[in-house]
């Protein structure tokens, strides 16, 4: 093989690998806001079975200003409560007085299209 062959198949084994590893540009956060719920229900005594980002749906609004999310439980696939959080300087903080329904929130989220969403860990795709 010449030089100019193996570099071209390098390149593309790297462009390859590194399209495989792309993401959203919202996975950080996200998983900031998960970790942080998990972390704060441990800490008020409860049980973080299933508070995981495979078993959620998560909505993100506003170019990542604010995270809604809520945990599939029970057999039944029922939602819990849904918890919001804003984006506050580097950091994310949890928003009070906000409807676990999901609905009627004081932002007005529950009528705009969010800009990425997920359910149990996999991309929905959002019409245009």
């Amino acid at each position: 093989m010449t030089v100019k062959r193996i570099f071209i198949f390098l390149s593309l084994i790297t462009i390859f690998v590194l399209s495989a590893c792309g993401g959203n540009n919202y996975d950080e956060a996200i998983d900031k806001v998960i970790n942080q719920e998990v972390k704060d229900t441990k800490e008020g005594g409860y049980s973080t079975e299933g508070m995981t980002r495979d078993n959620a749906i998560i909505r993100v609004y506003d170019d990542g200003k604010y995270i809604q999310f809520a945990f599939y439980d029970g057999p039944d696939g029922e939602l819990t409560s849904y918890d919001y959080y804003e984006k506050l300087g580097d950091s994310y903080e949890k928003m009070s007085e906000m409807p676990g329904s999901g609905e009627d929130d004081r932002l007005g989220l529950d009528k705009k299209k969010p800009d990425y969403e997920e359910v149990k860990g996999e991309e929905t795709k959002l019409e245009e």
